[in-house]
């Protein structure tokens, strides 16, 4: 059977997979349809319910939620930052190219 090339470079184009292959260097074949706040709150589940064994004290548990948001926000900040700069970068690198070719510049 004949497969259309053009239909497959598509599929392959969801900003899931473009996102995993930028950040892992490789297809991940694991990616999640679910909405966002349906993935965080798995991801978030199992770090909350080990804070509440270890620190059953509301204030203790708050002192550690608060630590470890201050140290989520900061990666979120910077990846953030990162996949702009990407975004900006393949924006360029395609608005530039008027033949065709891709341009490699550093």
């Amino acid at each position: 059977m004949y497969n259309n090339p053009i239909s497959e470079i598509f599929a392959r184009t969801e900003l899931e997979r473009v996102m995993s292959f930028i950040l892992n260097g490789a297809e991940d074949s694991d990616i999640s349809k679910e909405p966002y706040s349906t993935r965080l709150t798995k991801a978030a589940r199992p770090i909350v319910k080990r804070l509440e064994a270890i620190y059953p004290n509301a204030d203790d548990m708050d002192n550690a939620n608060q630590d470890l948001t201050e140290a989520f926000a900061a990666f979120q900040n910077v990846y953030m930052e990162i996949g702009m700069k990407v975004g900006a970068r393949l924006l360029h690198q395609l608005l530039s190219s008027s033949d065709g070719s891709v341009q490699n510049e550093q």
